[in-house]
């Protein structure tokens, strides 16, 4: 049963390792164009994706609005703060930043506002 659900989940777990890996990395290699409060921009917008993703993949596994709705902000505020604390613990010298996990929970509301307003969307275009 747990496999099944971790497969109709799949593509919210590979969002989900894609951002543990790219804010667990040590240093990278190449520098990117420096932008003021860029890694809070990269924290919202992979936030965003992910709440998006798991929104996508909880409407394909036919749960309940409420369940939808936890899991969509439950799993990446949570997931979001435990990488924090992992970074401040195990991955030296990447740091935990609050602002970080601030900046997720942004993401994470941008997401849902991104959802609900593209389903009201589609609905009013199904309703034509």
């Amino acid at each position: 049963m747990l496999w099944r659900k971790a497969l109709t989940y799949w593509r919210s777990l590979a969002v989900a390792f894609a951002i543990a890996y790219a804010c667990l990395l040590r240093e990278p290699s190449y520098r990117l164009p420096q932008i003021e409060h860029g890694d809070k921009w990269a924290h919202w917008l992979a936030f965003m994706v992910l709440t998006l993703v798991v929104l996508w993949d909880s409407k394909k596994a036919n749960l309940q609005s409420w369940e939808m709705w936890l899991l969509a902000i439950v799993f990446p505020a949570f997931y979001g703060g435990f990488i924090e604390l992992l970074q401040e613990r195990y991955f030296y010298p990447r740091t935990g930043d609050w602002a970080d996990w601030l900046a997720d929970c942004i993401g994470i509301l941008i997401g849902i506002a991104v959802w609900v307003i593209g389903q009201k969307w589609h609905e009013r275009r199904v309703d034509k």
